[in-house]
């Protein structure tokens, strides 16, 4: 394979890595015993050095041992940002144990799949939602034994009764020395799951290998603005229970060994508000956090300057927004592609070297890219041409979990099928065309839903767009676009027509056009045209 794009890397990036083929739980230790006093989390007006964390973590580690825990088992954590979510990451690690990231937006039978999925029998859970995991627990339908209430300081009470119990009296539990259990590098240490859109959400098999090769290409690619990794000072902003927010604010601190400014609620003043109070210099966002921050009246004001290096992704970025942040910040930005499948990251965009708007970037050291075609999946299409993008690398899972039909679908020849269709250009550079899932069948042409939604972002007028596809009599499908325009603006259905005009084809440009306050988004800011297409299906048949 002609690996064009390693033309590109940044100096000092390397092509390859040496992966010393460690447990997580070693890097933590090993941090922990190299700089003991060095503030490994901050929140607020407080903060734990790396030996005050891991005194918790084996503490923790240990106390669920005494429950009757023991490697191998799933344990489920259900929170938003909280220094003790950090901290009981590395609990698990300790003990070999298989981390279960839950969102606690997630309804009760979304809940209830996951943890009968996963058997998962312990869930460490945000006392606001606690509520639904003990009416889990109590109905029967899955193993759930015991459930542990992580304090928000939100002044919330739960009742404590059989198999509840606070944290604080868990840690009680547990001795401050390391659990005597050894763990390989080859043993599971995260079951990610899918965001569902598309179905029931799956396993994903990640383990310790997986996550630290992931840990070290964070590291040496995100390194170029900074002296060491040492001194990245990393905003945690991201849901930590998503692969996303993990991996680029948590998982990269393995290898990199900086500081985690742990922020709980991603809102423009609290982002701001982190930002003045600890000075961080690396953060992970998706495109609303830099829009918000760009329109935030004390942006100008601000400690923003700190700022070195970025990372955007699960989105599209309009080029606007990335322009006026890098104007306001001094830092740049890079765009990525990955998947829970992936441990996060397969593709970035370099920090100094090249640069093409609409693109995620290059593949990552160790990993390789091809464009397949849609049908067979077998044959590689022509430079420019979208087919389905395919991957390898050591970053990705083993199989989804106890879904092996699911698991031979997308890993064929150690090949991981991602569902999205791309192109490769000439320098290796991916573009994101759409999901396979998303793709409109238009009178036998292929429609890509994110291709009308790029055209949309170039108005000036617009926010935010999202194209579905919707049933039509005589075309199959047609399109339909979402637009949501910026405060104070006014706009007709026909400008929305006329400026697709420009750049599309005309069976692309969309026949429905309709315009609206907000979009249904994932956790992390993902449009959801699945929820898009439900709400108009069911408009069309209440018609």
């Amino acid at each position: 394979m002609d690996r064009v794009w390693y033309n590109f890397y940044d100096k000092g990036v390397p092509h390859s890595i040496d992966y010393p083929g460690k447990a997580m739980k070693d890097y933590f230790n090993e941090w922990a015993a190299k700089l003991p006093d060095k503030p490994y989390l901050i929140w607020d007006d407080q903060q734990l050095t790396y030996a005050e964390a891991n005194r918790m973590a084996q503490k923790t580690a240990n106390a669920i041992l005494t429950l009757g825990y023991q490697k191998g088992d799933r344990i489920a954590l259900m929170s938003t940002n909280l220094p003790e979510y950090v901290i009981l990451l590395q609990a698990c690690y300790k003990i070999g144990a298989a981390i279960v990231p839950t969102n606690p937006m997630y309804t009760i039978p979304e809940l209830t799949h996951q943890f009968s999925d996963s058997e998962t029998s312990i869930v460490f859970v945000e006392d606001r939602f606690a509520d639904k995991v003990v009416e889990i627990m109590k109905n029967g339908k899955t193993p759930i034994k015991t459930v542990v209430i992580l304090d928000s300081h939100t002044n919330t009470s739960v009742n404590t009764e059989a198999g509840v119990i606070r944290y604080e009296e868990l840690l009680e539990k547990g001795a401050a020395v390391e659990p005597d259990i050894q763990v390989s590098s080859e043993d599971l240490a995260m079951l990610q799951y899918t965001g569902g859109t598309t179905g029931l959400s799956k396993g994903c098999m990640l383990s310790n290998a997986n996550l630290e090769a992931m840990a070290w290409q964070d590291t040496v690619w995100f390194t170029p603005p900074f002296e060491k990794p040492e001194d990245m000072r990393i905003m945690a902003a991201m849901p930590l229970y998503h692969i996303y927010g993990f991996n680029t604010s948590v998982n990269i601190n393995v290898a990199a060994g900086g500081n985690i400014i742990v922020v709980n609620g991603p809102t423009p003043d609290n982002l701001l508000h982190n930002i003045n109070k600890h000075e961080p210099n690396y953060f992970a966002a998706v495109p609303a956090m830099i829009y918000g921050l760009n329109n935030h009246p004390d942006i100008r004001n601000s400690k923003v300057k700190m700022i070195k290096g970025m990372i955007c992704g699960s989105s599209p970025l309009a080029v606007e927004g990335l322009n006026r942040f890098e104007q306001l910040s001094g830092a740049v930005i890079t765009e990525g592609y990955g998947l829970s499948e992936t441990s996060n990251v397969l593709t970035c965009t370099p920090f100094y070297t090249k640069r093409k708007i609409g693109s995620v970037g290059i593949p990552w050291p160790d990993v390789d890219i091809r464009i397949v075609d849609l049908e067979n999946g077998t044959e590689d299409m022509p430079t420019g041409e979208p087919g389905e993008l395919i991957a390898k690398g050591p970053q990705i899972m083993s199989a989804y979990w106890k879904n092996p039909d699911e698991t031979a679908n997308v890993l064929r020849d150690g090949w991981l099928y991602t569902g999205d269709i791309a192109t490769m250009d000439e320098d290796g550079y991916i573009t994101i065309v759409d999901r396979k899932k998303d793709m409109i069948l238009c009178s036998g042409f292929n429609v890509f839903c994110r291709e009308i939604d790029e055209v949309m972002y170039t108005h000036p007028k617009v926010l935010d767009a999202c194209a579905i596809g919707i049933p039509d009599p005589k075309r199959g499908e047609t399109p339909k676009i979402f637009v949501i325009l910026k405060p104070g603006e006014t706009m007709t259905e026909d400008e929305v027509k006329e400026h697709c005009r420009k750049s599309l084809a005309p069976y692309k440009v969309p026949t429905h056009v309709e315009f609206i306050d907000e979009l249904p988004r994932t956790s992390v800011g993902k449009p959801m045209r699945n929820a898009l297409r439900q709400q108009e299906m069911k408009k069309r048949e209440g018609k």
